[in-house]
């Protein structure tokens, strides 16, 4: 078990050495994780650099080799490159979602098929509102639902996504907020033709998020792979990826996640189409990640994602347990006391005239 005197002065030493590091030739990635020696999980703590490809020793020039440690925190030199984890047409398995997830929805469930016109398709990751207004959005990537610097300021979202057979008249919402560097995310204001609900296809509810923890267990809800499990191995990750007409961007707050201990050799956790699915901790059922990114080529099975808190931040938006309770009714007031009825009218006063005459026939009877 890490202490948070420990984290704390890893977060030190990484802070450090982070930017330089990074700016190496054939650095792909550099974070706080545990450290892996001959495919095993050691469990220790460690500054990890990532790398293309790991040299021999007796290749590497002076400047090249890393310490071994630094103000006391283990350095671990592990090989892995990663990329967006976008759609490419005519790619069978990436074309091929799980449980129809790729399909037309009335009522739109999370962890299905969206996308801009322009983009192949990605996920929808939450439904999440405005932390101002409280008005509706959906959470997904960037390269989601933006996909390039020329895109309109309000891009329109279809669902499902292109790839899928989407279309104008699949329209369901249009981009409010976005940012690309240092997070890949964005957020669209639903705009009515059809409700989107808060919970996954599975049934999952999405509603609060928690902070990311080293060994969290952790889930998914994705267009492609359907719902997957791994486990965070490592946080505080800053990253570069090419983002073609975009350019290179410089991603942070990134942590990884890997397949859980005892899964199949060949396990898939995310594919091309799962970009912008929510990974959401396993315990607490709270959001702690928005996924972007995932290994490329033949590596070991990864996936990337944003913390989700510093995202919300940034695009002002909060999730569905973060809205202000709704102001109690207003109890009707009770009705008004009945006026008392109006006193009875006195009888007329006699005149003198009717007096003296009444005293008359009173005498003379």
């Amino acid at each position: 078990m890490i202490t948070p005197e420990e984290m704390a002065k890893a977060q030190a030493a990484l802070a450090k050495v982070q930017v330089d590091w990074l700016a190496q030739e054939g650095v792909t990635a550099i974070d706080l994780g545990f450290e892996w020696s001959h495919g095993v999980m050691t469990g220790r703590l460690a500054i990890r650099v990532h790398v293309a490809r790991k040299k021999p020793l007796a290749e590497l020039s002076e400047d090249e080799i890393f310490p071994k440690e630094i103000d006391g925190i283990p350095v671990d030199v592990i090989e892995a490159t990663y990329g967006l984890q976008i759609m490419l047409e005519g790619d069978a398995q990436l074309e091929a979602a799980v449980d129809g997830r790729d399909q037309r929805f009335t009522e739109i469930p999370l962890g299905v098929s969206i996308g801009c016109p322009n983009v192949t398709a990605g996920t929808l990751g939450a439904k999440v509102y405005d932390a101002a207004t409280q008005e509706a959005y959906i959470l997904s990537n960037w390269h989601v639902l933006v996909g390039s610097p020329t895109a309109s300021p309000n891009e329109v979202i279809w669902q499902p996504g292109r790839l899928d057979g989407g279309k104008a008249s699949d329209k369901f919402a249009e981009v409010s907020r976005s940012i690309l560097g240092p997070f890949d995310a964005a957020v669209a204001r639903l705009t009515g033709e059809r409700p989107v609900l808060e919970t996954t296809l599975e049934g999952d509810h999405i509603a609060a998020a928690t902070v990311p923890q080293l060994g969290m267990m952790v889930w998914k809800s994705g267009r492609t792979t359907g719902r997957t499990a791994g486990f965070i191995d490592g946080v505080m990750m800053t990253t570069q990826l090419n983002y073609g007409a975009a350019g290179v961007r410089r991603l942070e707050q990134v942590f990884r996640i890997v397949p859980r201990p005892g899964s199949p050799p060949n396990v898939e956790i995310s594919l091309g189409g799962d970009s912008g699915s929510v990974w959401v901790d396993e315990v607490s059922g709270k959001a702690v990640g928005l996924h972007f990114a995932g290994e490329v080529g033949n590596d070991p099975e990864f996936a990337l994602a944003h913390d989700i808190n510093p995202v919300m931040v940034r695009l002002d938006f909060i999730f569905p347990a973060q809205l202000p309770a709704p102001e109690p009714p207003i109890e009707p007031e009770p009705p008004a006391e009945p006026e008392p009825p109006a006193s009875t009218t006195p009888p007329p006063t006699l005149s003198w005239w009717q007096r003296f005459t009444n005293w008359l026939r009173g005498l003379f009877g």
